[in-house]
């Protein structure tokens, strides 16, 4: 009779037993994996609000190309260009209805003449450094962007697509 009262005690602590088992191999398995490498829209949002500065290239001030170097420095190991307009040579035409992910989105006062790069982000959204207002996110649908919009490109070093 003894016996029989113990049982659900004894299950109680291989209850217990298990699942503190479970946790603690839950948290080894955890603490083994590698650090993810931040993706496209973690490094946007970190540079977000950053001011505007003409030939900058920090979080002191930076801005639309020198945004575009850093991220695609940090992210997809490519040094490019400095300036929109290198950038714009440098890269692969994409059309604006194939645009990936890190595509660069180029705009300027005439069809000729490059002056402002931003960095796609998918969903119709695009970071760069707006002169006014600094490292913002945009919709290409507004209608200065619209208006404005050159073109699209893939740096040729097509090593950022793999690494996507």
């Amino acid at each position: 009779m003894m016996a029989t009262r113990n049982i659900p005690a004894l299950l109680w602590m291989c209850l217990l037993t298990g699942l503190m088992a479970c946790h603690s191999q839950r948290k080894i398995a955890h603490h083994k994996a590698a650090p993810a490498r931040p993706g496209l829209h973690t490094l946007a949002q970190a540079w977000l609000g950053t001011p505007y500065k003409y030939g900058g290239n920090d979080r002191r001030g930076i801005d639309c190309s020198g945004l575009v170097c850093r991220i695609y420095d940090s992210l997809y190991q490519m040094k490019l260009p400095r300036t929109s307009s290198q950038q714009y040579q440098a890269s692969a035409r994409v059309n604006r209805n194939s645009l990936q992910e890190g595509d660069l989105l180029f705009f300027g006062k005439s069809p000729e003449k490059v002056s402002h790069v931003g960095i796609y982000l998918g969903n119709n959204q695009f970071v760069h450094a707006s002169e006014s207002k600094g490292v913002i996110i945009s919709k290409l649908s507004e209608s200065w962007y619209e208006k404005h919009f050159i073109g699209a490109g893939r740096p040729s070093d097509s090593r950022h697509l793999r690494q996507r």
